[in-house]
């Protein structure tokens, strides 16, 4: 995967690390230092916020939890929005960015447009990050990676899943909202977010999904990564029309234990 990168500095070795993920729903962040202390905190909105409402809430959480972004060695932003496209390496050009996020969602003309390129799947992830959220970590640390949260699960689940004749269906749930990624016959058949209000919402997504792709709901096993999913009411109406549910931490390894984590926790970790 290529990063979205801006640089001043060539160091390598990290001993403090700050990872965020943006969205118009509040933000997370997980911070590293040297002593292997993890400081964990989730910032949420009543609704959708802008991102100059979002970058005030990081503001005020950073000083709250006493982080300083001038003393951290590596910073890196995810950003987890529905503004996203996935374009095959082949057909892709950078020069027409917005033409290729345009048809599927609402963009602006002073948008800056960014991508992430993952070589494994032969795709570029095409998505709008928080322009003024890029400006204040340049400003703060100057050197700091940003690209799509999307981007990160499809190049680590890639990694693990691909070379895979069988089927392999990974649903990542947020806040909100959740990813959607198949993969089968070495290949990924889709890579798709949906945002949902009530849980029928969200069993819908996957079962028309799974009409379309002609996967049979009783015969499918889907991997879950989320908050206390099996404890949840998504699992008690999921597994009515679903028999296999596999509940995944953050590494793709299933979760044999009673420990719960915030999958935005389980993705940060997974840096």
């Amino acid at each position: 995967m290529t990063l979205q990168k801006t640089s001043n500095n060539n160091s390598t070795h990290s001993t403090k690390k700050l990872s965020v993920q943006f969205s118009l729903n509040g933000l997370s962040f997980l911070s590293l230092n040297g002593t292997n202390t993890a400081v964990f905190k989730q910032e949420k909105i009543a609704q959708n916020g802008t991102p100059e409402e979002i970058l005030l809430l990081l503001q005020e959480s950073l000083e709250a939890n006493q982080i300083e972004l001038n003393t951290q060695d590596e910073v890196e932003i995810h950003y987890a929005s529905s503004l996203y496209t996935l374009v095959p390496q082949s057909l892709f050009d950078p020069k027409r960015s917005s033409d290729y996020l345009k048809f599927n969602s609402k963009i602006l003309a002073t948008d800056f447009i960014a991508h992430d390129t993952i070589d494994s799947l032969d795709v570029v992830v095409v998505y709008v990050p928080f322009i003024n959220i890029n400006n204040y970590f340049f400003d703060a640390v100057g050197s700091f990676s940003y690209y799509h949260h999307i981007s990160k699960l499809l190049a680590s689940s890639a990694a693990l899943f691909l070379s895979k004749n069988e089927e392999t269906i990974l649903v990542n749930v947020r806040d909100g909202q959740f990813d959607l990624i198949i993969y089968k016959d070495q290949t990924l058949q889709l890579c798709n977010s949906y945002s949902f209000k009530t849980n029928e919402d969200f069993l819908y997504y996957i079962l028309f999904t799974f009409e379309q792709l002609k996967i049979k709901p009783e015969n499918a096993t889907i991997n879950v990564i989320g908050y206390q999913f099996k404890e949840s009411d998504l699992f008690s109406i999921s597994e009515k029309y679903i028999k296999n549910i596999i509940i995944l931490d953050g590494n793709f390894n299933v979760m044999t234990t009673n420990e719960v984590h915030h999958p935005t926790q389980l993705v940060l970790s997974n840096l």
